[in-house]
C-alpha cells in the first residue's frame, strides 16, 4: 500500500508592517522564516540556553515555540 502524502500547510497571512500576501502553501517538512523581535532578556535567555544544550538557536527557539504551544492547546496558557 502506498505511503498517504501529508496535505499541506496552510498559513494565513498575520497583522505584519506590509500588507498581508495571501495563504502561504508549504510541505508540511518544510522550514519557514519568521522573523520577530523579542526583548534583549529573552533574546539573552535563548542565546544562553541554545549554548548551554549545543544546539542551534533556531532549533533551541523550534523546541520551545512547540512546546508552548503545545501547552497553550492544551489550556495552560492565555
Amino acid at each position: 500500500m502506498p505511503e498517504a502524502t501529508p496535505a499541506p500547510v496552510h498559513v494565513a497571512p498575520a497583522r505584519a508592517g506590509r500588507p498581508p500576501s495571501g495563504t502561504r502553501v508549504y510541505r508540511p517538512e518544510e522550514l519557514v522564516r519568521v522573523e520577530i523581535r523579542i526583548p534583549a532578556h529573552l533574546a539573552r535567555q535563548l542565546f544562553e540556553r541554545a549554548n548551554a544544550t549545543g544546539r542551534a538557536v533556531s532549533a533551541t527557539a523550534t523546541a520551545l515555540l512547540s512546546d508552548a504551544l503545545s501547552d497553550s492547546s492544551a489550556g495552560r496558557m492565555p
